[in-house]
């Protein structure tokens, strides 16, 4: 059993909702041994796969918001408004897996504002900017703080050349 997990859903290819796996992949270069990091699609049961036997789980995902960059979390609970986390704040497949399988003892829910969804945008500065800071509190959090000093590498997007 890893007793903690950290779980980054994203899509390398559309623009900002590479947020999550940009935050998993700065913890995973620097995590203590006993954390585990995951990159996630976000299918509700790969969520659930990936959390089902941890007892801490952190889940990091960019939601579309007012300003980007801007972080919230919450901890979740299965049914909807327990612990003051609105539901609305969490995408429809963390909802539904929150809902359907087992949860670890401890789940947070980090969402990090996000506006650019579309194919090939490339992810904006301000949410690069907050993926680099929500990646260095998790860092500290797991007691690896000190290696998160490096900035977070922006993958350029992904382009795809269309023949007519």
């Amino acid at each position: 059993m890893n007793p903690r997990r950290v779980i980054g859903i994203g899509c390398d290819d559309h623009g900002d909702q590479v947020a999550g796996l940009l935050v998993a992949r700065v913890v995973a270069a620097a995590a203590p041994d006993d954390v585990t990091v995951v990159e996630s699609c976000g299918a509700p049961a790969e969520l659930i796969d990936a959390w089902c036997d941890a007892d801490e789980v952190t889940v990091v995902e960019a939601m579309p918001g007012a300003v980007a960059g801007t972080v919230a979390t919450c901890q979740p609970h299965p049914r909807p408004l327990a612990f003051g986390c609105s539901p609305t704040r969490l995408s429809p497949e963390v909802r539904e897996a929150l809902a359907s399988g087992p949860l670890p003892t401890r789940i947070t829910v980090i969402t990090i504002a996000a506006q650019r969804f579309s194919r090939n945008a490339g992810v904006s500065p301000d949410v690069a900017h907050a993926a680099h800071g929500v990646a260095t509190g998790l860092l500290a959090d797991l007691g690896a703080g000190v290696a998160a000093a490096t900035p977070v590498a922006v993958p350029p997007p992904m382009r795809q050349t269309v023949g007519v």
